[in-house]
C-alpha cells in the first residue's frame, strides 16, 4: 500500500474511536508514521502524518503512550487493519492533535484558511 493511499484515503462513514497503548512505531522511508495499537484483540495500524509534520507540531510518539484515536477504519488487501487518524488525544495530558481539517483533508497538504482548520 502506497504512502499517498494511506494519507489520502478517509471515509467518514467508517469512522471509529479506539483507546489503547502504543506498542510499536512503524517508520517507512517516506509517508506517514504508523503506530501499532492493540484494541479489542485486534492490532490497529494508526496512520498519523509525515515525520516532518509531526516535528513541526512538536509531536513525539513512543511505545507505552496511551492514546484515544478517532479515524477512518479500513482493511488492506493483505488483511492489515488500518485507522487513518483524524484526531488523536493523549490520555494523560488531554492534548488533542488534529490530522484532518474540517473537509477531512490532511492538514499538511497545501494552504488552509483558518476556518478550515479545527485545531484547539
Amino acid at each position: 500500500m502506497g504512502a499517498e493511499e494511506l494519507e489520502e484515503g478517509y471515509d467518514e462513514n467508517t469512522e471509529v474511536t479506539i483507546k489503547g497503548t502504543v506498542k510499536e512505531l512503524v517508520r517507512g522511508m517516506r509517508g506517514p508514521l504508523i503506530l501499532r495499537i492493540p484494541y479489542r484483540d485486534r492490532n490497529y495500524h494508526v496512520v498519523t502524518a509525515p515525520i516532518w509534520y509531526l516535528r513541526r507540531q512538536n509531536l513525539v510518539f513512543q511505545s507505552g503512550l496511551e492514546l484515544e484515536v478517532t479515524g477512518s477504519r479500513f482493511v488492506s488487501v493483505d488483511g492489515t487493519l488500518y485507522l487513518v487518524a483524524r484526531k488523536i488525544r493523549e490520555v494523560k495530558t488531554g492534548r488533542e492533535i488534529f490530522f484532518r481539517d474540517l473537509r477531512l483533508r490532511p492538514c499538511w497538504r497545501g494552504m488552509r484558511s483558518p476556518r478550515d482548520m479545527n485545531f484547539r
